[in-house]
């Protein structure tokens, strides 16, 4: 009889065990803090198959007019579109994650124009914020949808913001994961992403770095190597596995060479106040372990939103989708269950309130285009003299953002021309007096003219501003050195 016992207690037990799922630290995570470096450089990248292959989804070439847009539709119910990271991005982030969403959801992955597998259009005016916006309204008229739940991841959560406060007509429910913010500035919090990436990971990927830039390994070969040697640590909470890092340096970063060009300015729009009394509901989900920014982004993405619901991940990073899935769905599934139309009334309300927040922008933006173009015809003097023009007859008026024109100042250092940066910051300052860019574009210019004095003043004058500012407080180090006095 006691061995009968024994036995039923040993299955019993057996039987328990196998009815739970592993826990939770079975896989490696950041918090493990285990430092990989590779003795050599991979540089045979395995061929594997698209997942989308693999889940037999049936890809289509939706014509939005001036380009087709790769689009995948799977699953019944409520229509919800994600949008993926970037700006580069590709849709394959979402796979295999999302046919979950398909079981209560008609889900519609994409990629946007100039990415991935849709047409390399840049159309008349060049890829842009507005374009890509456009360009998903037009994607659900030619779907035949008349309202559908944005679901928007990073870059795409900025782009799902943007989206519902031009159409929100169109919106029956706004989903962020991670999303960016808009304006960036409104964010002064820092990073984390090299909390958990230790100095040996550091130095090797700063060698990748300079291969990729020599020309002596791709894209692929570069975003491969970086996962594998720590680099994955930066936005990840769980190591991804062998097959994860393979696929997302072959298929989650591939976009025409001029894309980001357009896409940059993206954060420069100030949706801070866009969103007050907005009627859509909108679920917000963050990981608290998403390093990209520092555990005050959920009271600055709140704020934002104060009406939206603010779900934090506890074992999650930038994908909590990804990281943390038997959470986000049945989340994602009460939230989409829950959805009311607002009534028309509402949405018209608000909708003008947020157009007269965006149309000057939208002007503003027009402005910096062609004052950047100006720039590049005819010159930084040229334009300075315009600028004195434009200020005497325009006082009140911006011609530019503290965003592009900063980057234009460091192309001229990058193309040898630290005369010609100096030049353009100090105009920008006259704009932006508190330009935390341009002051770096400043002290970038002076080391290349081997003036540390200024330089250590503008570095300085960062560090004031943003004491996490970790490129100038390592530029910054490196001139106290004894060896550079």
């Amino acid at each position: 009889m006691k061995k009968l016992v024994a036995i039923l207690c040993l299955i019993l037990l057996f039987v328990s065990c196998q009815s739970k799922p592993h826990p939770v630290t079975s896989r490696e995570c950041v918090l493990d803090s285990i430092s990989y470096v590779h003795d050599s450089i991979c540089y045979h990248i395995e061929q594997l198959p698209r997942l989308c292959e693999e889940l037999n989804m049936q890809g289509q070439m939706v014509d939005i007019g001036d380009c087709r847009l790769y689009c995948e539709v799977a699953g019944k119910g409520t229509p919800l579109v994600v949008i993926n990271g970037g700006p580069g991005g590709s849709h394959h982030c979402f796979h295999p994650w999302f046919t979950e969403a398909e079981k209560f959801c008609r889900v519609i992955y994409y990629d946007q124009r100039g990415c991935a597998q849709s047409d390399y259009e840049p159309g008349e005016e060049g890829y842009s914020f507005r374009q890509a916006m456009e360009d998903l309204d037009k994607l659900r008229e030619q779907l035949g949808i008349d309202q559908w739940v944005v679901c928007g991841y990073s870059y795409g959560g900025a782009l799902a913001q943007y989206y519902t406060a031009n159409h929100p007509e169109r919106v029956k429910g706004m989903v962020l994961m991670g999303p960016a913010l808009m304006p960036r500035t409104i964010f002064t919090g820092g990073s984390r992403q090299q909390m958990f990436i230790s100095a040996e990971e550091r130095e090797r990927i700063q060698e990748l770095y300079t291969l990729y830039r020599d020309g002596k390994i791709d894209i692929t070969q570069l975003l491969y190597n970086k996962e594998i040697n720590g680099d994955w640590k930066r936005q990840h909470f769980y190591k991804p596995t062998y097959e994860e890092s393979v696929r997302s340096a072959l298929y989650e970063w591939v976009h025409d060479d001029t894309f980001r060009e357009g896409l940059s300015a993206y954060s420069q729009y100030d949706l801070s106040k866009v969103f007050v009394d907005m009627p859509i509901p909108t679920l917000i989900c963050e990981g608290k372990w998403d390093l990209t920014w520092t555990p005050k982004k959920t009271e600055v993405i709140q704020r934002i939103h104060p009406e939206g619901e603010l779900v934090v991940f506890e074992r999650a990073g930038h994908s909590v989708f990804s990281e943390d899935p038997g959470q986000f769905f049945p989340l994602l599934k009460r939230f989409v269950k829950s959805l009311d139309t607002p009534s028309g009334e509402e949405i018209r309300t608000w909708k003008e309130y947020a157009a007269g927040i965006l149309q000057p922008q939208e002007k503003l933006f027009a402005r910096e285009k062609k004052y950047l173009q100006l720039i590049e015809k005819e010159g930084v003097r040229k334009a300075i003299e315009y600028y004195e023009a434009f200020r005497r007859d325009s006082a009140e008026v911006a011609l530019f953002t503290d965003g592009d024109i900063n980057n234009v100042a460091y192309g001229f250092l990058q193309q040898g021309n630290p005369e010609i940066c100096i030049m353009l910051s100090h105009l920008i300052l006259r704009e932006y007096p508190e330009s935390i860019d341009a002051y770096e574009n400043l002290g970038d210019a002076y080391v290349k003219l081997e003036d540390t004095e200024q330089a250590r003043i503008y570095y300085e004058k960062v560090l004031a501003l943003n004491p996490n500012r970790s490129w100038t407080k390592n530029a910054l180090a490196s001139l106290n050195k004894p060896d550079k006095e």
